[in-house]
């Protein structure tokens, strides 16, 4: 019996990093655990790879079709989001030999978990208006169509129309996402804006529309009322907490394993119908107009605001880690093309994000034929095994040549697609706390892969060609042609690639701006709320250390601007080359000591765009390697030109380096700084001696894009 193989159960959503969908998978995993099964969460979008392929795919579904399944839970309420009832229907029909669980949607002979659509609603709306004298309504609903949006908008609808029959409110469709609620909003705003209320078909579209709302000066909730709908973890720690209703996502996913279980023969369940509905429950916080959701004591407000800023607070050491991991992963990645390095650093990577297993799987590109699959990387535990260059091959029926390990309960399946080519799929544990990882991996895998694949590709082709000339020595000067087009789709390709680590730079560098100091300056806005509040007591200790996680925090948050602002120097576009050289200089000041100046000859500038940003990127280079390598104690950037012409230059009195002769020079970032040069047309020098080294590079003039 205990040898006995596990019952194997595909789990298919859209979205692992999304909570909804996360929250109901880890309550059906919760549930697992009573059984000797193994749980399998696929993907079945792409909307967040840096290639922007867009919707949900078929990949998800091609991949659970032709595994090894026992039994099957959908998603289809999200789902619905992207495919047609029609298209759900018709894949859920290929599975018809095994027990499945629809969440949200009703599908013949199939059993159907789902919320209950009317209760909540009904005193979400009677609160609004009752209590908070609420007139002039927006609803943000799901996709137009989608069947629990439009359950949750009718429900809002019927009830303000007997409560309120004058009232005329306006339903506006923002797809369940927060960006497109944030957009809707910003538009009414700067239209003509005349609510009190917005009522949102989800907690996500609520928190886009707060954040207009706020960035716009109108306060929420004294001047308008928000609420959503979901009660996912994040609603409790906005700003202001979050009216919402409260669904039983964890319970969605038992009941699905439970279901199945009894299917298989291994529980006791009796479902005495092939629809369940769960109840919903209305849960009030501060973002409707309620202070403490009900509750109005001083100490329950202290109580509120310490959980609030502890768990922010944990928030934001897992993002700083998740962000650490993952830029020193992808750091790694982007200095080499080599197929093999790229899996070694990948997986040490893994290790240190606490990944137990994990494997990197390819399928036949040429022949377009996914039935059969090539193992390339293979985690477990502290053993890691790399099959390059050709990999393992095996049917993917088995996910793997060997199987799914039975040590483990629960994977994570991630196609890997570069816009409409599918590449393979990443598969690994659910290990890492921050759900938000899976996604980013997956991202970083596809680029990767595909960088080192494309320059493979081209290596061999160039070896041919060479193999070609010694062969064929009669066709030298041909031949020699072709190798010449051929090194020059190579650099074509280099630029490609620097490109994408100038892309991952940018998308770092904006996660940090966009998401670490905002962050960052609310923990440190909290504190200093909490300190305020423990000033009416008699707790000077706590006092004190509310002041110092401020002070912190918003120490913390300038810091991180800074990285920011080194990966990702947003102010060349509005504010010009100069300023923004000076910029880089005055950070560099304040974080190394005043050891760089700036001498700019008057009348210098810089009109083209792409001139600019290459140019930028070399005197950061040269900064940061004078700054750590070159132990220099004066540094000096100089900005001079003649009329046709334009010099960047940094000289240091460091160290310097050996330059090898009849090479401008060598290492992966004098590299860099020569395709940089290349791209623009530049002429780089780079003068090293014991007394110091001297990077220039010099372009002529052009007209601004």
């Amino acid at each position: 019996m205990g040898t006995a193989e596990p019952k194997r159960i595909g789990f298919l959503a859209t979205q692992f990093d999304e909570y909804y969908q996360n929250l109901v998978f880890h309550g059906a995993l919760e549930e697992a655990r009573r059984y000797p099964v193994q749980l399998i969460f696929y993907e079945g979008s792409n909307t967040e790879t840096l290639t922007k392929s867009g919707a949900l795919d078929d990949t998800a579904f091609n991949l659970a079709a032709k595994t090894r399944l026992d039994g099957l839970i959908v998603m289809t309420n999200t789902m619905g989001s992207s495919f047609s009832r029609e298209r759900i229907a018709g894949y859920l029909a290929s599975f018809s030999h095994m027990p499945i669980v629809s969440i949200g949607l009703e599908f013949d002979n199939v059993y159907t978990l789902r919320p209950q659509a009317g209760c909540g609603m009904v005193q979400l709306t009677s609160h609004l208006v009752e209590v908070h004298h609420r007139r002039h309504f927006l609803f943000l609903a799901g996709p137009d169509g989608h069947p629990e949006s439009e359950a949750r908008k009718s429900e809002f609808l019927h009830t303000l129309s007997e409560l309120l029959p004058e009232a005329e409110p306006v339903i506006l469709y923002a797809d369940f996402l927060e960006e497109r609620a944030y957009e809707t909003t910003i538009a009414l705003i700067e239209g003509q804006w005349n609510f009190d209320a917005v009522v949102a078909a989800n907690d996500q579209m609520a928190f886009g529309s707060i954040r207009a709302l706020e960035e716009h000066g109108i306060r929420v909730p004294a001047q308008v009322s928000v609420t959503g709908f979901d009660d996912i973890p994040y609603s409790v720690l906005s700003i202001p907490a979050l009216t919402t209703i409260h669904q039983p996502t964890s319970e969605l996913g038992r009941r699905a394993i439970g279901y199945l279980a009894t299917e298989l023969g291994l529980g006791s369940s009796d479902p005495t119908s092939m629809v369940a509905d769960l109840s919903t429950s209305f849960v009030i916080r501060q973002s409707c107009g309620c202070m403490n959701g009900g509750t109005g004591d001083a100490a329950s407000t202290v109580d509120q605001l310490q959980m609030r800023l502890r768990n922010l607070f944990s928030l934001q050491v897992g993002e700083r880690s998740r962000s650490a991991f993952l830029r020193r992963i992808e750091a790694a990645v982007v200095r080499t093309f080599k197929l093999e390095e790229i899996l070694v650093e990948l997986s040490h990577g893994l290790k240190r994000l606490g990944i137990r297993f994990a494997a990197v799987v390819m399928v036949d590109e040429r022949r377009k034929n996914t039935s059969r699959a090539s193992l390339f990387m293979l985690l477990n535990g502290e053993e890691v095994q790399i099959f390059t260059p050709n990999g393992q091959q095996f049917s993917t029926r088995s996910l793997l040549p060997q199987g799914l390990p039975k040590d483990f309960q629960a994977y994570v399946c991630e196609s890997l697609q570069f816009g409409s080519e599918q590449m393979g799929y990443f598969i690994c544990t659910p290990d890492a706390k921050d759900m938000h990882v899976y996604a980013s991996l997956r991202d970083l895998i596809t680029t990767s892969m595909k960088g080192a694949l494309i320059m493979s590709l081209e290596k061999d082709r160039e070896l041919i060609l060479q193999r070609e000339v010694h062969e064929r020595t009669g066709e030298l000067v041909a031949a020699n042609k072709q190798l010449k087009r051929e090194i020059a789709q190579r650099k074509e390709l280099e630029q490609e690639l620097l490109e994408v680590s100038n892309n991952i730079m940018t998308r770092i560098g904006q996660d940090i701006h966009d998401d670490l100091c905002q962050d960052l300056a609310a923990l440190g806005m909290l504190a200093a709320t909490l300190e305020s509040a423990l000033k009416k007591t008699e707790l000077a200790g706590a006092r004190q250390l509310a002041k110092n996680i401020s002070e912190s925090a918003l120490k913390s948050a300038y810091t991180a601007k800074q990285i920011a602002r080194d990966l990702f120097p947003s102010n060349l576009q509005d504010n010009g080359f100069v300023a923004s050289v000076m910029q880089l200089v005055k950070s560099k000041n304040v974080t190394d000591g005043n050891m760089v100046t700036l001498e700019i000859q008057p009348g210098f500038h810089i009109d083209d765009k792409q001139q600019a940003i290459q140019l930028y990127r070399i005197i950061q280079e040269a900064l940061n390697n004078a700054l750590k390598h070159a132990k220099a104690t004066r540094i000096t950037v100089n900005l001079l030109h003649d009329e046709q012409s334009a010099t960047v230059e940094v000289v240091d009195d460091g160290v310097g380096f050996e330059v090898k002769k009849g090479r401008t020079a060598s290492g992966m970032g004098m590299k860099i700084l020569t395709y940089r040069a290349n791209l623009i047309g530049g002429d780089l020098h780079i003068a090293s001696s014991p007394s110091g080294t001297v990077v220039s590079c010099r372009v002529s003039l052009q007209e601004g894009a």
